[in-house]
């Protein structure tokens, strides 16, 4: 049997678990339309990141993450039967679990950033499917090695989400295109 009686359980985990980071996503559109995060829609630092890498989205996702997952905890107690190789958001402090994994899934896009502007890539050019690829593995990494070390997330878990948390991402960024959200 081996590692596929874990791909499944654990894609449904990353599935869930990805769904928090997409609420979190458009939480975090309504929330850049606002008088305090248009303050905040500066770059960080323009000649090392670019212009795209703002001082918002380092502030907005940690805090939209946290609504996001306040919300599916609420879910989760409306979910008759669950397996027992699930993982909850109600097995955690929802406003650390929130906080951290929104603001290490951003700040994981800093060196990859950093990286693209040394080597004169445009912010946004999807021309190069290796850097598209790059662009949704960063994030998605930095958040997987955090729930490796900091919340002890189980190593198949981890193993199988650094196969499916990219494609999850690069599918939510399109379809976040396709509302008007990004």
């Amino acid at each position: 049997m081996g590692w596929t009686q874990f791909f499944i359980p654990d894609t449904l985990n990353l599935l869930w678990l990805a769904l928090s980071l997409f609420f979190a996503g458009v939480i975090e559109s309504f929330l850049w339309k606002t008088s305090l995060f248009q303050t905040l829609n500066i770059p960080i630092q323009t000649q090392w990141f670019g212009a795209n890498k703002k001082w918002r989205g380092l502030i907005s996702l940690p805090i939209a993450m946290v609504a996001s997952v306040y919300l599916l905890n609420t879910i989760e107690i409306f979910i008759p039967t669950l397996p027992q190789s699930a993982i909850l958001f109600s097995n955690f402090n929802l406003l650390e679990f929130g906080l951290l994994v929104g603001f290490i899934f951003n700040l994981s896009e800093l060196p990859n950033s950093f990286v693209k502007r040394r080597l004169e890539i445009p912010p946004g050019d999807e021309s190069s499917k290796i850097f598209y690829f790059i662009d949704h593995m960063d994030s998605t990494y930095g958040v997987l090695i955090l729930w490796y070390f900091y919340f002890h997330f189980p190593l198949h878990l981890i193993i199988t989400g650094l196969i499916i948390t990219p494609l999850l991402f690069m599918g939510a960024t399109e379809l976040r295109k396709k509302l008007g959200l990004k």
